[in-house]
């Protein structure tokens, strides 16, 4: 019994304040872009729509949520609707009025479409990669201009749909961002 009162006494003295490590501060970004797809597998270059949303720690490095999509755009003889479903890794420059960054990863991109004329269109769903790289150029704390150009690749193959194996294609957009911090 003595022992026991001991132990807790020695545990109550030597007990230090609990803190939780720090987490330091956060950047968010929304952007709604627009540009063109192009290149790879496609034979003509399309208008392009998308949105992401992004959150980075003040290191730059963060994660990326994006989204894109185009329609009627030509791969040999398909006419294809393509929107691509991505979460990234990114980091970008954590502060100053042009902050670089660089983003990869991976996500779904959903191809619907058929050779042309297209009375029934196919609709498939296969892993997508993507990478790319651009800047922010902040206008002040709250909104920035992006421009970025990324790539897209899906190893996916539909031989009965006549599409190319290796799906890929190239995007280059520019974009209104709403920036915001977070302080824990």
């Amino acid at each position: 019994m003595i022992r026991t009162a001991v132990m807790a006494a020695l545990l109550a003295l030597a007990a230090v304040e609990a803190r939780a490590q720090g987490t330091g501060n956060y950047t968010g970004f929304v952007t709604a872009h627009a540009g063109a797809v192009s290149g790879g597998d496609l034979s003509e270059s399309r208008a392009a729509v998308g949105a992401s949303v992004a959150v980075h720690e003040d290191t730059g490095w963060g994660a990326e949520i994006d989204f894109g999509h185009t329609s009627d755009v030509r791969a040999g003889r398909q006419i294809l609707d393509v929107t691509s479903w991505m979460v990234n890794a990114a980091w970008a420059r954590p502060s100053g009025w042009i902050r670089p960054f660089g983003s990869g990863g991976l996500g779904v991109l959903q191809v619907n479409g058929c050779d042309s004329p297209c009375n029934i269109p196919a609709r498939t769903f296969d892993l997508g990669l993507s990478v790319g790289a651009g800047t922010y150029v902040t206008l002040n704390d709250l909104a920035a201009l992006r421009g970025d150009v990324r790539y897209f690749w899906s190893s996916a193959d539909h031989a009965d749909l006549r599409r190319p194996d290796n799906f890929n294609y190239w995007r280059v957009s520019v974009g209104i961002t709403f920036m915001w911090a977070l302080t824990p």
